[in-house]
């Protein structure tokens, strides 16, 4: 596994651990309020979850194993999928603490942060995106033929 993609994932194991946190202790509050700030953590607790899990596994996972390209780059351009890595964590912490403290404004940046993040992500995993089947996964319908056998509803 390639060492961005071993970092992608603990990074989102890291994150899943924090929203966990944050999760329990909004439940907690639901059936015992213990302090009235837990609610501020609801959206954190949401950024964290989509983006700071799901979608940084996803990229981790995404660039391991989707086809590599020739020698010498097997995975494309590295640099920029680090790069996609930081922004995405530091979009991800933004957005957080803007919605923690009610920054409209950090809220916006860190969104642009990750928005950024993952049209880098984007444009270093797109070289290895191919078609299935060929040139085009495109199937023209003429080429399809579909035989009705006995016992078969018409």
């Amino acid at each position: 596994m390639p060492r961005l993609s071993v970092w992608l994932v603990r990074a989102s194991l890291v994150q899943m651990g924090v929203g966990f946190l944050f999760g329990s202790l909004l439940l907690h509050h639901k059936g015992v309020p213990i302090y009235s700030w837990t609610w501020n953590l609801r959206e954190p607790h949401i950024e964290i979850m989509i983006f700071g899990w799901t979608m940084q596994f996803v990229m981790g996972i995404g660039f391991w194993i989707l086809p590599r390209l020739s020698a010498p780059h097997r995975f494309g351009n590295v640099r920029l999928g680090w790069c996609s890595f930081w922004i995405l964590n530091a979009g991800i912490i933004v957005t957080g603490l803007g919605e923690w403290f009610g920054q409209g404004v950090l809220s916006l940046t860190g969104r642009l942060l990750t928005f950024a993040a993952l049209t880098v992500f984007a444009i270093v995993i797109r070289p290895r995106v191919k078609p299935l089947g060929g040139d085009s996964a495109i199937i023209p319908v003429s080429s399809v033929s579909i035989s009705q056998g006995k016992g078969e509803p018409s």
